[in-house]
């Protein structure tokens, strides 16, 4: 990949994960304070944040960034 694929990559990543797991966290959090168990769409939408954070971290690791 090129540095520059390698940044744009990193951009949309980054847009569309952390977003994820903001509102992962905030679901399974107010499901606790409920008294309920976490919902199985706050466990996807952390699952899915967590991948796209950790593939822009294992990007930059091989191809430098």
């Amino acid at each position: 990949m090129t540095p520059v694929q390698v940044d744009w990559l990193t951009l949309l990543f980054c847009a569309l994960g952390l977003p994820a797991l903001l509102i992962g966290y905030s679901l399974g959090r107010s499901a606790v304070r409920r008294g309920e168990p976490m919902p199985g769409r706050a466990k996807a939408t952390q699952g899915v944040g967590m991948a796209l954070l950790l593939s822009v971290a294992l990007m930059h690791m091989l191809w430098g960034g």
